[in-house]
């Protein structure tokens, strides 16, 4: 049916909800007209991949790089929106109003679409895939020589080119191990978004294949437990407990704004999300989270403010808990695609580096030697996980 020019479609989800589906493009509604004269027919609508391409190619970045960041930055969802303190992130590509202020004189001619400075301009389809493509192109041409230059122009675009440039001061493509938690979680996202049909077509086209090598085993639950060794200390305990609060933060805030109750409009196709999105699942992930914050609630408090290894009843008060932090965000991460577990696991593998460093340091391990023990850390929880299949 047709509300205020736009189309509207109305979508049986998951336990019989219903929800409404703005198809956004070039559809209007038919001005009023004699009842004895037929309605001129509207034009087709031109899709989201046939955009993407068009101003991939405009741009000269791969189509495959521009349509994977639109699935990992809004699941692909044409009316997103997000607050921060650039003016909010818009659309397809979550466009920031301050980046989009930035680039978009620079390229307007290219971009061949007026933008009347707000935010909700934005949200126009072919301007926020012209813009996405724009600012990809910046990045791309900076790293497409290297052999990682796809995910690199994908870090950039996410975390800013700041970011990258501290973590990788020789721009040579080699990143610290392990990752970052806030690289991991790129990458994470990146690999899903690699797995869906229409990046694969664009993979071929483009005749890409992204370098996501060293990708770590995420682990959750005991594998991850099974990581925190004895020499944990009190303090870092309640280190790791922030890290798993900051964890559940996210899984709630992704729950909050990317619920059935909240998404309205959607764009097509995204019926392997939509179809995930019914009220059981999103109502169990939620009660999980909330069981599994009573219980951080509960054990926090009982780890001791020191520098001495924890007694073991609350080294396993801590293992309890981030087996069930880390569950429990990929509870969230399994429904609506995002990668709280794989950043939860990158912070846990550094503090056990971390941990495992400050004994080499005590005993005077060289780095040889440290290398070992952490590896024999993760290493144990990975064979946990196999003897388990």
């Amino acid at each position: 049916m047709a509300v205020n020019g736009k189309v509207v479609a109305i979508a049986l989800i998951g336990g019989g909800a219903l929800a409404a589906f703005t198809l956004t493009g070039s559809a209007h509604a038919a001005e009023a007209e004699p009842e004895k004269k037929k309605k001129t027919p509207s034009k087709s609508k031109v899709s989201r991949v046939t955009l993407s391409v068009k101003y991939a190619k405009a741009f000269g970045v791969p189509s495959s790089l521009l349509l994977a960041t639109t699935y990992v930055q809004s699941g692909n969802r044409v009316n997103a929106k997000r607050d921060n303190k650039r003016g909010g992130a818009w659309g397809y590509g979550q466009m920031t109003l301050a980046t989009a202020k930035e680039i978009y004189p620079r390229f307007k001619s290219k971009i061949g679409k007026e933008w009347d400075g707000t935010g909700e301009g934005l949200l126009d389809p072919a301007l926020n895939l012209a813009l996405t493509a724009a600012y990809l192109s910046t990045w791309w041409k900076r790293y497409k020589g290297n052999s990682r230059g796809w995910l690199l122009a994908a870090y950039a675009y996410i975390l800013g080119p700041g970011t990258v440039r501290k973590a990788m001061p020789k721009d040579n493509g080699t990143l610290p191990k392990p990752l970052p938690a806030n690289f991991a979680r790129v990458r994470a996202a990146y690999s899903k978004a690699l797995a869906t049909a229409e990046v694969k077509t664009a993979l071929a086209q483009d005749g890409q294949k992204p370098n996501l090598s060293g990708a770590e085993k995420v682990l959750t639950g005991k594998a991850l437990a099974n990581t925190i060794t004895a020499k944990t200390t009190g303090y870092q305990a309640r280190g790791m407990f922030g890290k798993m609060t900051k964890a559940l933060g996210n899984a709630y805030a992704t729950l909050d704004n990317y619920g059935p109750s909240v998404i309205t409009q959607v764009a097509v196709p995204a019926t392997a999300v939509i179809k995930k999105l019914d009220a059981g699942s999103v109502k169990a992930a939620r009660q999980y989270l909330d069981s599994t914050n009573a219980m951080l609630s509960k054990y926090y408090p009982l780890m001791p403010e020191n520098n001495e290894p924890l007694p073991a009843k609350q080294l396993e008060q801590l293992k309890l808990c981030v087996s069930g932090a880390s569950t429990a965000a990929k509870t969230v991460d399994d429904l609506f695609k995002t990668s709280w577990a794989a950043e939860l696991f990158a912070e846990i593998a550094a503090a056990a580096k971390a941990i495992v460093k400050k004994a080499a340091d005590t005993v005077g391990l060289d780095k040889t030697s440290m290398a070992i023990a952490v590896a024999g850390i993760i290493g144990a929880a990975v064979l946990v996980v196999s003897m388990k299949k």
